[in-house]
């Protein structure tokens, strides 16, 4: 799968309410994803501890986000 692909499944899998899943495949295709696009694969990761509920990843992820755009609207509440 490329790195587009895996966003896309991960937000897929978002919509389906399996947030595990989403991070997940994130996280283990973290490493196949281009340096281009990883802040998107990130920020969908963010996006799916948020929905899940579990703040702290949530905040975890935005702190990896903030590294490189720190003034992103959605991650300002967990930083």
């Amino acid at each position: 799968m490329q790195g587009e692909e895996i966003i896309k499944q991960s937000a897929a899998y978002r919509g389906q309410k399996k947030f595990d899943e989403a991070i997940e495949l994130i996280e283990s295709n973290i490493g196949n994803i281009s340096d281009d696009i990883k802040l998107n694969a990130w920020h969908e990761a963010f996006l799916a501890a948020q929905e899940k509920g579990d703040d702290g990843l949530a905040r975890q992820y935005a702190l990896l986000i903030a590294g490189e755009e720190p003034s992103m609207p959605s991650i300002q509440k967990f930083l």
